[in-house]
């Protein structure tokens, strides 16, 4: 599929998926859809999957298994994620409208149900950053010795998120892994400040929901606490800039697996 094709499907599936919200609130949940350009130039640097099992862990709405699908049509995709409920219900009619086919399978990306050297490729895109939420630095080193395990020999693991580069490295140093690629993108979005105050809203509220926490009272502080950043983020960016982009830039790692 090329890129003119691609997006037409994202731009039909972003309309899809907000088409409940108000203009603002569409604004901001229609970033999930390509991530402003973000998902649909990390597939087109990712080599073609081989006709074997491509995983993409802690997949969450399941956007980037779309995209993988839009893609590589002919890639077999499974998508591993620690719940489908909540919001994360959506993912198979996500997938469903995207005109996409996943296996589906619930687990913890720290303790994944497959066999050693089980897949040609894994990826996971904005997942680690919320696997950190919840299980903290050590859980996101476990996710990636998990997907290094799962892969073949000669494998590719794909990694996408806000880390530096540094830290990418740091996480992978001891496992049997080289680097193939390194890149980053930022985000095409620019939003003012009527959409970025809002923004800002659901964004705490999701970190609040990753964390995982017990009591109303330790939720509450946490929001105040995120809330709080990202606004001071915001501000910083409205008086320098004159728009806000919410996150970002993404960085892209792309790895194979060999033997020790």
């Amino acid at each position: 599929m090329n890129e003119s094709q691609i997006i037409s499907y994202e731009t039909a599936l972003r309309a899809w998926f907000t088409r409940h919200a108000d203009p603002i609130l569409a604004e901001i949940d229609g970033l999930d859809i390509g991530w402003g350009g973000v998902q649909r130039w990390a597939t087109s640097l990712m080599p073609a999957p081989d006709r074997g099992l491509h995983l993409d862990f802690a997949c969450g709405y399941g956007t980037f298994l779309a995209q993988l699908g839009f893609r590589f049509p002919d890639v077999r995709l499974i998508g591993l994620n620690i719940s489908f409920t909540g919001p994360h219900a959506l993912v198979s009619a996500l997938l469903a409208q995207a005109d996409v086919d996943v296996s589906l399978v619930q687990a913890n990306a720290l303790r994944m149900p497959f066999p050693e050297s089980a897949f040609s490729s894994v990826s996971c895109f904005l997942g680690l950053q919320d696997i950190e939420i919840g299980f903290g630095p050590a859980g996101v080193q476990a996710a990636i010795t998990e997907a290094v395990r799962a892969l073949k020999w000669k494998g590719i693991l794909i990694l996408l998120d806000e880390y530096s580069f540094e830290r990418f490295e740091n996480i992978v140093k001891d496992l049997p892994i080289i680097v193939i690629t390194r890149a980053e993108r930022a985000l095409d979005v620019r939003w003012d400040r009527k959409v970025a105050e809002r923004a800002i809203e659901v964004y705490s509220e999701g970190w609040v929901a990753q964390a995982r926490l017990n009591y109303a009272d330790e939720r509450q502080r946490l929001y105040e606490d995120v809330f709080a950043r990202m606004k001071a983020e915001m501000e910083d960016q409205l008086s320098k800039q004159g728009y806000y982009v919410p996150f970002g830039p993404v960085r892209l790692m792309i790895l194979q697996k060999v033997k020790v």
